[in-house]
């Protein structure tokens, strides 16, 4: 274990403790929490503990201040839960390091392979079964059970993904019998976004992550000439290293087993140790035998390493970037790309080797005059292949080194011919492998390729081809699947014998190479994931995120990897992305006999708020998001006050009512504020709140991550009841934060004496929305079906937006098939029709996952003269129409089209301006009359120059501007009945503005 034990905390008091993190005071800790760190044996992942040991809520901040660990901890006690919470809310570790929630030991509400470690306090009576403790742990995690300690085994059937191709016969297929038949979310982690090129490989439990050298934004700075050590089953990052600047990466030279890393750069092998991300060795190759040091291929077999090393490249210089967004084609940029001249270009050289990697001895060598190219090298069990383009095909010995058959023959060579420009979004990437092999036959296809070859591994001899030559391939028993190309009407499933085409599929999208599992066959969709089901053929569609563009889809170890991206695309998830094998009956079914409904005391009388009609009681002023007001905008304001209502954590915006303000943040917290700035009270929910409370019937409407919908008391905080929107408590990891699988992320929306709600993440984990008794939380209805609209394609709705009701339905932003979901609200029926398509067309950056993108916001306000006042922000904030008045559309004209993320690329011509905002202001939070419009924001490129502003929507003039310390959060402006104006901050700021003029 890697800890300085200098910067590890004594069990304090929690109020010294807090002291003493914000003083800078550093002591050595003591007593249990230290010993179980020890014996614990890591400081990064995640950890579960059911029970505390002697009830010492000390313990569980020791643990956190004293490692990089996140910390679950789950009671049946929910006063001890609100202990807990309000002890880590003091430390500043609750919703970051330190999650809880309350529930029977007997269940622990963790996913499935999620935790690191799983510590058991609780009694033989209440503490979970050893089934329900391997469930949770992962492959080769540790259990804790007083003094007992057992380990999870590694499930039969796992595969590794050890090459960059999944073996050194570059066949992208998986081994892996875990993964089949439905899919769920595992994980989603970090990195947001990658720069170009990316490899990856995956053994042991770890995701090994190589990043290059172009950013095309700015947000894949911080990875350029990366190494990154992933677990492979939580996301969480456990360790990072520099790369040697000016290599270029995308080659066969990396190689995962189950405790080290071997990656081949312009020096050595470097072996890495998968544990510390130390380099442990070094294996280089000398001159005697080599052009030069560079490493161009390798593979690894049985404690074999076999390698092409030779002569010195190309150098590449790191492209930093400072464009905004989220993504862009990342093309034609590469300098020694069109590989003109073998002895500078990357990935030839004449000399193969094989070396023992128990004694580092050279078992035996191969140089050949010509050139070799590293794209078509490739290993069977007995045989290399080596190909030096227009001159021979040829075979070397595995086991000896010696040559088994050169081929020169015209007709093999005049079929492959030269290479082909590549090196575009459409045809794909020229650093492509564009050679693979099995026991009988060689294939040549890929972005460089004119025409798909196949040639007899046993001479060489051709053998038969194939007019379209970019074809993805992906070798199967049941023959040679070929996803591709982008202007083909279909993929085609080929004999392998004789090239017949045996049966055809949906055509793939561009650049993305396809991966294979043991039931499917995966590629980039235009938007999303085509997965083909290969026993019967048809074709699945996965909407939220597409393949990357080098690694494709990777399986290994029963589970599924997609991401990061370096592009926009038409996606909704970003990031580096895990799926696992869904049990679809287990899935659906509560097995943690917690209630759905837990209820306070609800009989008892609920204060009087004293709502007023005026007030700002919902996200954005009202139920369909609009930003208006019925109240006028102060003349002038002052500022009165400013609490700080957070700390290290994003508030939500404001809502106001009853001369309170009621605000939350992504701990977890609700808070009421009086017209004093003084808090009043203070409440806890397990997860992360994205969007602000709710506010009617006196009472207080909240949703959180935990998955769950809460009411309180608004007066005085009491719990009145709580209500889980999904299926059943089960917790994953998304951004290194611990949430519910089917987090209500979209807020909640307060209609008559209805609460609606809607719990998921994606469309393939399932979308539940349900109506609630707004006084008592008692179901109402429910819709539990709309994740799966159209059966064929396996299509749906996905949670991607906050909640609105507009023209008498519930909608909110659903991805990328069905742009806005639709349901009755009386019967929840979902309106949308179903689509059997495997694309998408829509884009969004959900702002709970995505807030530095998603915060922007757009306005469409109808005046009362019939001008439009308009403003449009791109769904990732790199795009604007700036703010405008425009002229009333003549009678008859249709409204132009906007897509609901405002993606701004889109037709029709916009009605002529009166007048245009002229400082390219970008706005977060709009409050709209007919005369003012009252509106945070910031000019474009400067954040730091936060402002809050009133403009006279006559002229487009400000009535006055005031400065604000940090940018408002999303939606973050709020206006009262009395004029009262409060501003959330995403410095966890409130800020409250009175009228020049009042009394108060």
């Amino acid at each position: 274990m890697q800890r300085d034990e200098t910067m590890v905390l004594r069990s304090v008091s929690p109020a010294m403790l807090a002291t003493m993190m914000f003083c800078g005071v550093a002591t050595v800790l003591g007593g249990q929490a230290d010993d179980d760190l020890k014996r614990m044996e890591i400081d990064k992942g995640i950890v579960a503990l059911v029970g505390l040991p002697d009830n010492n809520v000390d313990y569980l901040i020791d643990l956190c201040q004293a490692s990089e660990l996140t910390v679950y901890f789950q009671t049946p006690d929910a006063r001890q839960a609100h202990d807990v919470r309000r002890v880590a809310d003091a430390a500043g570790v609750l919703g970051t390091r330190l999650f809880v929630q309350t529930g029977s030991g007997r269940s622990i509400h963790l996913g499935n392979n999620m935790a690191d470690r799983v510590l058991v306090f609780e009694s033989d009576s209440r503490a979970p079964s050893r089934q329900e403790i391997l469930r949770v742990l992962r492959p080769k995690g540790v259990a804790f059970l007083g003094d007992e300690t057992f380990t999870k085994p590694v499930p039969e059937g796992a595969d590794d993904w050890s090459h960059p191709y999944h073996g050194p016969d570059n066949n992208p297929q998986s081994d892996d019998q875990l993964v089949r038949g439905s899919l769920r979310t595992q994980f989603i982690g970090y990195p947001k976004f990658s720069p170009m090129p990316e490899q990856t490989v995956v053994a042991g439990g770890r995701i090994y992550k190589a990043m290059g050298h172009i950013a095309h934004k700015a947000n894949q700075n911080d990875m350029l000439n990366t190494l990154l050590c992933i677990n492979a089953y939580n996301g969480t990052i456990l360790w990072r290293r520099p790369l040697s600047p000016g290599f270029m990466l995308h080659r066969n030279t990396m190689v995962a087993t189950d405790d080290a890393l071997y990656l081949g750069d312009h020096e050595a092998c470097k072996i890495i140790d998968g544990r510390t991300g130390e380099t442990i060795d070094e294996i280089k190759v000398g001159t005697d035998i080599s052009d030069g040091p560079v490493w161009k291929w390798m593979a690894m077999r049985h404690g074999i390493l076999f390698a092409m090393v030779g002569n010195p490249e190309a150098k590449l210089e790191t492209q930093r970037a400072i464009r905004r967004g989220l993504g862009h084609w990342p093309w034609g940029m590469w300098d020694g790309h069109d590989y003109n001249d073998p002895r500078t270009s990357f990935g030839f050289g004449r000399t193969l080797v094989a070396i023992d990697l128990k004694t580092k001895e050279r078992l035996w060598h191969y140089r050949d005059d010509e050139f070799l190219d590293a794209r078509a090298v490739c290993m069977n069990e007995s045989q290399i292949f080596c190909y030096c383009p227009g001159k021979f095909l040829a075979s070397i010995d595995r086991y000896t080194g010696k040559l088994n058959w050169k081929n020169t023959d015209k007709d093999l060579l005049d079929a492959i011919g030269d290479n082909q420009k590549a090196q575009h979004y459409i045809t794909g990437y020229a650093t492509t492998c564009y050679m693979k092999c099995n026991a009988d036959y060689l294939f040549f296809a890929g972005p460089q390729r004119a025409r798909m070859v196949v040639a007899s591994a046993h001479d060489g001899k051709l053998a038969w081809t194939h007019p379209t030559g970019n074809l993805q391939l992906v070798l199967r028993d049941d023959g040679v699947w070929a996803a591709g190309p982008q202007k083909s009407e279909n993929g085609m499933k080929f004999d392998y014998g004789t090239g017949d085409v045996l049966a055809t599929f949906p055509a793939r999208r561009a650049c993305t190479r396809a991966t294979g599992c043991a039931d499917s066959i995966f590629y980039r969709a235009n938007g999303g994931t085509v997965r083909v089901l290969t026993e019967s053929n048809t074709a699945q569609h996965i909407d939220p995120m597409r393949p990357p563009c080098q690694d494709g889809v990777i399986i290994a170890g029963g589970h599924l990897y997609w991401g990061p991206w370096m592009c926009g695309c038409q996606l909704s998830l970003y990031g580096n992305i895990g799926l696992r094998p869904g049990d679809d009956a287990a899935d659906e079914t509560n097995d943690s006999n917690e209630p759905r409904l837990v209820r306070g005391d609800i009989e008892a009388a609920v204060q009087s708020l004293d709502i007023h009609p005026g007030d700002w009681t919902t996200y954005r002023g009202n139920n369909a998001r609009t930003d208006t007001s019925p109240v006028a905008i102060p003349e002038d304001v002052q500022e009165r006050w400013a609490v700080q209502v957070c700390r290290d954590a994003l508030p939500t915006a404001p809502v106001t009512a009853g001369d309170m303000v009621f605000i939350a943040d992504r701990t977890g917290a609700v808070q009421a504020i009086d017209g004093e700035g003084k808090s009043v009270w203070k409440a806890y929910t397990a997860g992360p709140i994205y969007y602000p409370p709710a506010v009617a019937h006196d009472r207080v409407y909240v949703g959180s991550a935990d998955g769950r919908v809460y009411a309180f008391a608004a007066r005085d905080g009491r719990f009145l009841w709580s209500y889980r929107v999904g299926p059943k408590d089960y917790w994953i990891s998304v951004y290194d934060r611990l949430v519910s699988a089917w987090p209500v992320a979209g807020g909640v929306v307060v209609d008559g004496d209805t609460v609606y709600a809607a719990a998921g993440i994606t469309h393939y984990d399932g979308t539940h929305v349900v109506a609630l008794d707004a006084r008592t939380g008692a179901l109402k209805v429910s819709n539990t079906t709309s994740g799966t609209l159209e059966r064929e394609v396996n299509n749906g709705i996905s949670l991607q937006g906050n909640l609105t009701i507009v023209d008498g339905e519930l909608r909110f932003l659903a991805g990328g098939v069905y742009e806005t979901a639709r349901y009755d609200l009386e019967t929840l029926e979902c309106l949308n029709t179903p689509r059997a398509q495997v694309n998408s067309q829509f884009r969004t950056a959900f702002y709970p996952y995505y807030p530095a993108y998603g915060k922007y916001v757009s306005l469409d306000y109808q005046c009362s003269d019939g001008c439009q006042l308009s403003h449009d922000a791109s769904y990732e904030g790199s795009q604007f129409v700036n703010l405008a008045r425009q002229q009333p559309l003549a009678p008859g004209t249709p409204k132009p089209y906007k897509e609901a993320a405002r993606w701004v690329r889109r037709g029709g011509e916009a009605p002529k301006a009166i007048w245009q905002d002229t400082g390219n202001r970008r706005f977060t939070s709009f409050a709209v009359t007919d005369e003012t419009l009252l509106a945070t924001g910031h000019p474009d490129g400067n954040e730091s120059d936060a402002f809050l502003v009133s403009i006279n929507t006559r002229d487009g003039s400000d009535n006055w501007i005031k400065p604000l310390p940090a940018l408002a959060v999303k939606g973050g402006v709020s206006i009262d009945h009395a004029g009262r104006i409060s501003v959330a901050l995403e410095n966890g700021q409130l800020l409250r503005f009175m009228p020049e003029h009042s009394g108060r």
